[in-house]
């Protein structure tokens, strides 16, 4: 059956969405190459970093290197917990054509802007009050510059996705990851101190930033005055916030248990154990965000298309999931003791449990996301304090009586109860959504709907 034929309204709203997206949306295969290539270059990234991490404990001394944890410790938090997921908001709506990209990156900027200094602020309070291992007044100050840079980091980098930029923006992130690494790994070795490292990161944050508003200014045009819809946008960015939150709970509350209840080494077997499904739950989460914009103009005009696509992307996740776990789980002794050493071979039995959740993360993530570009935000949030509420009476019940083996088994049946609660809801508002006769551009369509200029939305 042939979708319903555009309204007036429906048309009026296909002529906001991002040519270059339209243009990807109009073929599957298309949306999944360029999901791709932000996936590989997200994993390009992480993977710079953990070889820095590791280079680090090199080149700094001990104390250096405890210290320049701490910091990232710190910076990572506070800028999480002070981030209302505003620019994952604003790219949504360009996808969708909900708004211009001119109007939704300057109604979300100052927010994104006031919200990194508040971040900062906490970050700068906070360490006043407790130094750590000996934090500096200079290096307190360059970890809040970083905080704030890298908010605007992440909305640039959110709006060229959004408007089907995606190998530009895996190009920002790719290369300035690298060459962030190769500087600071000489800043390092010469002896220059933690100070002269972070340095390094707020500077690299600076020159994205720089780099990315150049690449958006023939897009989103000159700075703007907000219209009244951040108001809009930050109430459904805290129902993000939320959602993120209780999500990362959710997975952390066994470990935070397990260390209330046992010693420290039995922790560091499980924190260790915990790195390859949590490298899988980042790849999970990363996949979802790389899919995000071309669901979202999809699901707002081609409703059956995108239900399609969706399942296609669900099926074929769990399906990769579950081979990796079925290769994994009978090699954890041997993985364990290859990666981290002897010391940790008991960490394999937790490695052959936790791997199992592979293909939950895996449909987690592609639903979580999808559902957020159907408007669902209410919904994820609503799932994720039900899986934070799980995993705390679960823990509490089994990990004192079944320790690290018992924890595992808790982090995986989180993630399976996120996972199958998240898709039964997106099936259930997909589905409604591909019946009331959601239209669009036709697939078919070799010249997809321009978006106007930007100095005329």
């Amino acid at each position: 059956m042939s979708e319903a034929p555009a309204t007036p309204t429906q048309a009026a709203a296909d002529a906001l969405v991002p040519w270059r997206l339209a243009r990807i949306a109009n073929s599957d295969r298309r949306v999944l190459s360029r999901s791709l290539i932000t996936l590989i270059g997200r994993a390009i990234s992480k993977s710079a970093i953990v070889i820095f991490l590791i280079l680090a404990t090199r080149l700094l001394s001990k104390a250096q290197y405890g210290v320049y944890s701490y910091v990232l410790v710190l910076a990572n938090t506070f800028g999480v917990l002070a981030d209302p997921q505003i620019s994952l908001v604003a790219g949504r709506d360009v996808s969708a054509g909900r708004q211009t990209a001119a109007r939704a990156y300057w109604d979300a900027f100052p927010v994104v802007l006031a919200a990194g200094f508040a971040a900062a602020l906490l970050l700068l309070c906070f360490g006043i009050v407790d130094r750590g291992p000996g934090i500096t007044s200079t290096e307190l100050v360059l970890a809040g510059g970083f905080v704030v840079l890298n908010r605007l980091v992440g909305l640039g980098t959110d709006m060229l996705r959004c408007l089907g930029r995606f190998g530009l923006e895996a190009t920002i992130e790719t290369t300035g990851t690298v060459l962030l690494v190769a500087t600071a790994a000489v800043v390092a070795s010469r002896g220059w101190g933690i100070s002269a490292v972070l340095a390094v990161f707020v500077a690299q944050a600076l020159i994205a930033t720089l780099v990315c508003n150049l690449a958006l200014r023939g897009d989103v045009g000159a700075p703007r005055r907000p219209t009244a819809a951040w108001r809009t946008m930050l109430r459904t960015g805290v129902s993000l916030w939320l959602a993120a939150s209780a999500t990362a709970a959710a997975t952390r509350v066994p470990l935070i248990v397990l260390g209330s209840d046992t010693s420290a080494p039995v922790v560091a077997s499980y924190s260790a154990a915990l790195r390859l499904p949590d490298a899988v739950y980042l790849l999970a989460l990363t996949a979802g965000q790389a899919l995000l914009p071309s669901i979202a103009a999809l699901a707002e005009h081609q409703g059956r298309r995108a239900l399609r696509l969706i399942r296609g992307v669900v099926l074929a996740s769990a399906l990769v999931g579950t081979v990796l776990a079925v290769a994994v789980a009978p090699f954890g002794h041997e993985l364990t003791q290859t990666i981290f050493g002897h010391q940790y071979s008991d960490a394999g039995r937790l490695v052959s449990v936790m791997i199992v959740a592979s293909p939950f993360s895996a449909i987690f993530w592609v639903s979580w996301f999808s559902l957020f570009a159907y408007g669902g935000e209410r919904d994820v949030m609503w799932i994720a304090l039900a899986g934070a509420a799980i995993s705390v009476a679960a823990s509490i019940a089994v990990i004192e009586r079944f320790g690290a083996s018992g924890a595992a088994w808790v982090y995986v049946g989180v993630l399976a109860w996120l996972a199958v609660a998240a898709y039964a809801r997106l099936e259930r508002r997909a589905a409604v959504a591909a019946t009331q006769g959601q239209a669009g551009w036709s697939p078919e369509l070799e010249h997809p709907p321009l978006a106007p200029p930007a100095d005329q939305a």
